[in-house]
């Protein structure tokens, strides 16, 4: 990639942000305003609004961390099970607003990596995303996580079909690319930041699964953090409610629900 190529999608990330942040804090402005009213339909339509912002966040995010060479990971000692444990209740409890059955299943034991938190945490979302577009309404997916030998291993599955009229061609993970483009390339590239493998298989039946897997650390206890506030590269907002922006309906953006 040339120098004036990437100068420009820096400026366009640059831009792409100043106005997410003007629109949100224009947005933080009318809100008490909008309570006041008596007319509910206008907690829609905040909703709405919020819901679109969260679209618009996930979206510069996205665009931000493809455009790095090496993406800006903060490595530290992580216990990874309470990371899903944690991820997968947020997780549970939205499913049911998608009209989809959530299944999770993390060991008990502790498990711990050497991995950048919120990086970890949007990779298992970006994971967990992929399988609720497939899945759609009435469908199931998952999540499993548990330690075998060495490695700590995260299977995120779901039992959608394909479309028949468009389904692309070629190996499963160019497959992936061509239907989903950037959140496909941003998967792989998080994922060989923290130096995991990350493998897709299609089920026997139907769907298909994403199987994570990291090496556990044994250098010792040194800090534990499990998983920090301090850093949140989405600004203080939710990383499920980034990250699931596309899946979820509007009513998981009205104001009560993000209070």
């Amino acid at each position: 990639m040339d120098m004036d190529q990437k100068e420009r999608e820096a400026q366009v990330v640059e831009q792409l942000r100043e106005q997410v942040g003007n629109l949100m804090a224009a947005a933080q402005l009318l809100t008490p305003a909008i309570r006041e009213q008596e007319e509910r339909k206008y907690d829609q339509y905040l909703a709405i609004l919020n819901q679109g912002l969260y679209r618009l966040l996930r979206l510069t995010e996205h665009m931000d961390l493809l455009r790095q060479e090496e993406l800006p990971c903060r490595m530290e000692r992580v216990e990874a099970a309470e990371l899903c444990r944690s991820l997968c209740r947020e997780v549970g409890g939205l499913a049911g607003s998608m009209g989809v059955t959530f299944r999770w299943e993390c060991a008990g034991e502790e498990a711990m990596v050497q991995a950048d938190p919120a990086m970890l945490r949007r990779l298992i979302l970006l994971l967990v995303d992929g399988a609720l577009r497939r899945t759609g309404r009435g469908g199931h997916t998952g999540l499993r996580a548990w330690t075998e030998g060495e490695r700590f291993r995260i299977t995120v599955w779901d039992d959608g079909e394909e479309q028949e009229n468009a389904a692309p061609t070629g190996p499963l993970e160019e497959q992936l690319t061509q239907r989903y483009g950037l959140e496909a390339e941003l998967t792989r590239a998080i994922a060989q930041a923290l130096g995991a493998t990350l493998v897709f298989e299609r089920s026997e039946e139907r769907g298909r699964r994403a199987v994570l897997s990291l090496p556990l650390d044994h250098s010792g206890p040194g800090e534990l953090r499990t998983p920090r506030m301090g850093y949140n590269p989405t600004g203080g907002f939710q990383p499920v409610l980034v990250e699931l922006s596309e899946r979820l309906p509007y009513q998981a953006y009205l104001w009560d629900e993000l209070e």
